[in-house]
């Protein structure tokens, strides 16, 4: 199984283009881990925009692509980005996981700090920061960051099918989740017009 979890950070905030439009934020880097369960090779970096073709290529070839608030935030940002429909690929969003068994959105850091006892590196204004002042050594370092906790998540939950968090009266909550890695149907992906 080809495997990969993901993440972005945009140049610009939601203030900046009026409103939650992920699709107008234009993205700073991508990071990604990869790991191949057939070959055991297994890496992680991150991407610039126009390392994007090389990424969305692996992105092609997944089996399952993992992110925390990917479907409607990452992948709407990475859209402009490319010529097919991201959301037609193997995509598992942890956060709409948890929001179908709580009922409601969870935040990454919350999930992290109960279930493998990590925490964001910062805020994702930092992100936005470090693009404007070209400081892509941190910014890259911020991203890959949310990408090794975002793993490590999604680790936890396969091996141990739950996941956990405390909830508004600091109650400590175990969510029930299913992430066995089963061979997924792939959507037949176009990526030109020839």
């Amino acid at each position: 199984m080809k495997l990969i979890v993901f993440d972005v950070e945009t140049k610009k905030t939601f203030d900046e283009v009026g409103g939650y439009h992920p699709a107008k934020l234009e993205v700073s880097v991508s990071g990604v881990f990869y790991r191949d369960s057939e070959t055991g090779d297994e890496w992680i970096r991150g991407y610039r925009e126009e390392e994007f073709p090389e990424m969305f290529s692996l992105f092609e070839q997944a089996d399952r692509i993992v992110g925390f608030n990917s479907i409607n935030f990452d992948m709407p940002a990475l859209q402009p980005y490319y010529v097919g429909d991201l959301l037609a690929l193997p995509n598992f969003d942890i956060m709409v996981e948890i929001q179908n068994e709580v009922g409601h959105r969870i935040g990454l850091d919350a999930v992290a700090k109960e279930t493998i006892g990590a925490q964001k590196s910062g805020h994702g204004l930092d992100a936005i920061k470090y693009y404007r002042e070209g400081d892509w050594e941190n910014l890259t370092k911020y991203c890959l960051k949310d990408v090794e906790i975002t793993r490590d998540i999604y680790d936890y939950g396969v091996k141990y099918s739950q996941l956990k968090f405390k909830n508004k009266w600091n109650n400590l909550i175990e969510v029930p989740v299913q992430f066995e890695e089963r061979e997924v149907k792939k959507a037949k992906v176009q990526t030109t017009l020839f």
